[in-house]
C-alpha cells in the first residue's frame, strides 16, 4: 500500500514518550490527538460544561485560540443540530476562526451527561476543531470516528480505561484496525 494513495488524517500523538511518537507519517497527517486531550472522567454533569472541559483543553495545546467563540461556535451547532451520534456517544464539531490547529479532544463520562434532545445520556464526548480555511477533508474524519464508535466493544473499553494513556493505548489500537479495514481510503 502506498502512503500516496492513503491519507491519514487522524494521528495519535503521547507527549514525551518516545516509544508512542515511533510512527512515521505520511506527509498528509495533520490532526494530532495527545494524551493532555483525553479525559477519562470529565468532571462536568451538564452538555455545555462538558463540551467546555474539552475546549479548555484545546486551548491549553494552542489548537484553540480564542476558547470563547469556539465554544459559542460549538454550541451554535449544538443547537441547530445534535451531534449525539447515539449508543451514548456525541461527536460536536467546529470549522473556524478561532482554530489554529487541528485537533481532537476525547472525554468520558461515567455517569453519562444529557444532550438535549436526545433522551439518552451521553458517556463518551469526541470534539473535532478544524480551523476554518484549512483544507482538510474532517467530514471523512468525523465520519470514521462514527464508524469506530459504532462498536460496542470499542465504547465499553473506552469505557474502561481509567488513564489518559490507557485511552490513549486503546484508541491506537482500535483506530489501527480502522485503517486496515477502510485502507485505502481511510483517512484516519
Amino acid at each position: 500500500m502506498s502512503y500516496s494513495l492513503k491519507v491519514q488524517i487522524l494521528h495519535f500523538v503521547a507527549c514525551g514518550d518516545p516509544v508512542t511518537q515511533t510512527t512515521i507519517l505520511p506527509e498528509g497527517d495533520v490532526f494530532q490527538f495527545d494524551v493532555s486531550l483525553l479525559v477519562p472522567e470529565l468532571q462536568s454533569q451538564d452538555r455545555m460544561g462538558a463540551i467546555k472541559e474539552l475546549v479548555d483543553r484545546l486551548y491549553g495545546r494552542k489548537k484553540v485560540v480564542d476558547s470563547l467563540k469556539f465554544l459559542q461556535t460549538i454550541l451554535d451547532r449544538e443547537d441547530q443540530m445534535s451531534t449525539v451520534l447515539g449508543r451514548g456517544v456525541a461527536l460536536p464539531h467546529a470549522r473556524c476562526r478561532s482554530v489554529a490547529q487541528p485537533g481532537v479532544a476525547l472525554g468520558i463520562s461515567q455517569t453519562g451527561i444529557a444532550f438535549p434532545p436526545d433522551a439518552e445520556p451521553v458517556h463518551v464526548i469526541c470534539m473535532v476543531a478544524v480551523p476554518d480555511m484549512a483544507p482538510v477533508p474532517y467530514l471523512s474524519v468525523l465520519s470514521n470516528l462514527a464508524l469506530l464508535f459504532k462498536n460496542s466493544d470499542v465504547r465499553a473499553g473506552l469505557m474502561a480505561c481509567d488513564t489518559s494513556m490507557s485511552m490513549y493505548q486503546f484508541m491506537t489500537e482500535h483506530l489501527a484496525q480502522i485503517r486496515k479495514v477502510s485502507a485505502p481510503h481511510s483517512v484516519l
